[in-house]
C-alpha cells in the first residue's frame, strides 16, 4: 500500500510539472532545453512629463552606446536587441529633466521583469514624480523610481 501511495504522489507531482510547462513554454523544443534560446527584445522609453519639459536621455550597454537624446512631451526613443546566450545582458540610460535626474537600469535579467514586459516590450515613461514601467500583466503603469534633485 505505501508504494502505491508513493507511485501516485510521484505521478500527480509529475503530471503538475508537465502541464505547467506546456502553459509556460507551449513552443518549446528539445532543441530550446539543449542550446537556451535566445530572446528578442525592445525597449522604449516615452516622455510623458506634462509640463512639457524635455526628457534628455542617454543609453547604453556595455557593448553598445546608443547616444543622446532629447525627447519632447509624446516623443519616444526604442531600440531592439537580442539577449545574450549568459542572460547577462544589461541597459542602463541616465536620464534628465528640468529639475531633476536618475541613472536607472531598463533591462536586466529578471523573471519579475520580463512578466511585467510581458515577455517581449519594455515600455518606461517618465512623468513629473518618476520613471514608470508600463506592467502589461496587470495592465497599468508601476512608479519604479523617483527623480533626484538637480541635474
Amino acid at each position: 500500500m505505501n508504494n502505491l501511495k508513493t507511485f501516485l504522489l510521484a505521478f500527480y507531482i509529475s503530471l503538475l510539472l508537465t502541464s505547467r510547462d506546456r502553459v509556460l513554454a507551449s513552443s518549446t523544443t528539445t532543441r530550446d532545453i539543449i542550446v537556451p534560446k535566445i530572446s528578442d527584445w525592445q525597449i522604449t522609453v516615452v516622455n510623458g512629463i506634462v509640463t512639457s519639459e524635455n526628457l534628455f536621455i542617454h543609453c547604453k550597454s556595455k557593448d553598445d552606446d546608443l547616444g543622446e537624446h532629447n525627447l519632447r512631451l509624446g516623443d519616444r526613443f526604442s531600440w531592439n536587441f537580442r539577449e545574450n546566450m549568459l542572460h547577462s545582458t544589461l541597459f542602463w540610460c541616465y536620464m534628465s529633466k528640468d529639475d531633476g535626474h536618475m541613472n536607472v537600469k531598463v533591462f536586466w535579467d529578471d523573471v519579475i521583469l520580463f512578466h511585467r514586459c510581458g515577455w517581449e516590450k519594455c515600455v518606461w515613461t517618465a512623468k513629473t514624480d518618476g520613471l514608470y514601467l508600463w506592467n502589461s500583466a496587470i495592465g497599468e503603469d508601476l512608479l519604479l523610481e523617483k527623480w533626484e534633485a538637480g541635474w
